[in-house]
């Protein structure tokens, strides 16, 4: 992680205190092949666009965090960049930094150099640095036009040795991000990316259609013969957890059907209330996926619509938590609907009917997650409900864009513009599809 912490000595007057700030890239929000939609329209490819987690504490205790997006077109190296930064440093004026386009999310270093006279009537030069860190919440959270409201945050009279290796860890977060890799949640501590603003928001519109809200994933034959071949692989009699279990049914139903020994979890008050009445004989666990503690309790965990619909940031923790859960190569068992593989963004957005902070994965993706820190690994991922026609509805868009794009270069030819404009690469549009992941926890 990036991270600036200020150390504020005590005096006579005042007890002394630590402030820290900490940016982390969590990864790119899609690949090259996926517009990003932010706010009123859509950013380039969801491949420049990456997560950030942005957090201000005083003495341990967080005053402020966000989740945010940094637009990141440069496809510079580390070393390049440094370089860069360095360069910037050792003259001592001017600013470097990433982002300030679309949301116009930046973090900037500034270097302003002033000079004074001395004790000795000398003239002397000091290089003063201000971080600043300028988050867009209206394109993320109020649909705005990118550039309409921030929260800003800036920090000055910091060490220009302080700053540089801020932007020096940045930097490698950034780059590593670019390159499609994640951080470990391990290594960060358990409480570091709770979100008040989440639990607050997803919880409340659980709680309202609990009332209501019904699944009937069994209806579906390529979704039984998965889970049905999942339940075989696992201990007869063994115990599992239905991570985001909601109100219980059909998936709590199914298992206890199957002679398992049911364990579900849920951040809703009111959908676990309904499910003790349902499933009096279950334990229920009143917590998010993000905050399961148990170790190595379970012989498999399965999640339905809960676990592939986290932000990358949750997602990265709840697997974490999944994996410590698991006995040794326990299995886990994930289910979820990417309706919109040509596209990513607007993770506030309504969902069932409600304001919701959520996400979806394609299939590859998130079989990449589960095992990039060898955390699991992945043995069958396969699409469970797709468009039968979709693979003959591709090739005829690809061959249509293919020859636009003839066109288009013919044109260029024959009348020639005095700069040459980029060639937009838009996505072709791909049907919803629901798939099916079945992952072995791997010892660490």
């Amino acid at each position: 992680m990036a991270k600036l912490e200020i150390i504020h000595p005590e005096d006579e007057k005042k007890p002394g205190f630590t402030e820290t700030i900490e940016v982390r890239g969590w990864g790119i929000c899609g690949s090259d092949q996926q517009l990003f939609y932010i706010g009123s329209g859509f950013n380039f490819q969801a491949s420049g666009n990456l997560w950030l987690e942005i957090s201000y504490r005083v003495e341990g205790a967080q005053l402020f965090y966000t989740r945010n997006f940094l637009q990141d077109i440069d496809d510079e190296s580390a070393e390049a960049l440094e370089k860069r930064l360095d360069e910037q440093a050792e003259k001592g004026e001017g600013v470097f930094g990433f982002g300030d386009m679309m949301p116009e999310t930046s973090i900037l270093l500034t270097f302003e150099p002033f000079t004074f006279d001395d004790e000795n009537h000398e003239k002397k030069r000091v290089v003063d640095c201000t971080l600043k860190i300028s988050a867009d919440t209206g394109a993320v959270f109020g649909r705005a036009e990118p550039g309409v409201r921030f929260m800003n945050s800036e920090l000055k009279y910091i060490s220009a040795a302080d700053g540089v290796r801020f932007m020096r860890e940045l930097i490698h977060e950034i780059t590593a991000a670019q390159q499609g890799k994640h951080p470990d949640p391990a290594s960060y501590p358990a409480d570091s990316s709770e979100w008040a603003f989440l639990w607050q928001l997803n919880r409340e519109a659980y709680n309202r259609i609990s009332e209501h809200y019904q699944e009937d994933y069994f209806k579906y034959p390529p979704l039984v013969e998965a889970f049905d071949s999942w339940l075989t692989q696992l201990p007869a009699g063994g115990s599992v957890l239905d991570a985001g279990c909601g109100h219980g049914d059909p998936v709590i139903t199914r298992l206890l059907e199957k002679g398992f020994h049911v364990t579900g979890s849920d951040f809703s008050p009111n959908m676990l209330k309904h499910a003790s009445q349902r499933f009096p004989q279950v334990e229920f666990l009143p917590r998010a996926t993000t905050q399961i503690d148990q170790q190595a309790a379970f012989d498999g965990i399965c999640s339905f619509n809960s676990v592939l619909y986290l932000d990358l940031i949750d997602l990265s923790n709840s697997i974490y938590r999944l994996h410590t859960a698991l006995k040794p190569n326990g299995l886990l068992f994930l289910y979820g609907f990417d309706n919109g593989p040509e596209r990513r963004g607007e993770p506030f957005s309504h969902t069932v009917g409600e304001w919701m902070w959520s996400w979806h994965y394609g299939m590859e993706e998130a079989a990449n997650i589960l095992e990039e820190h060898g955390y699991f690994n992945v043995l069958d991922a396969r699409k469970v409900m797709v468009d039968e026609g979709e693979a003959e509805r591709i090739a005829r868009e690809l061959e249509k864009q293919e020859k636009e794009r003839e066109n288009n270069l013919q044109m260029e030819k024959n009348h020639p513009l005095p700069v040459e404009l980029p060639y937009p690469n838009f996505p072709v549009q791909r049907s919803p599809y629901a798939d099916v992941i079945i992952a072995r926890k791997r010892d660490k």
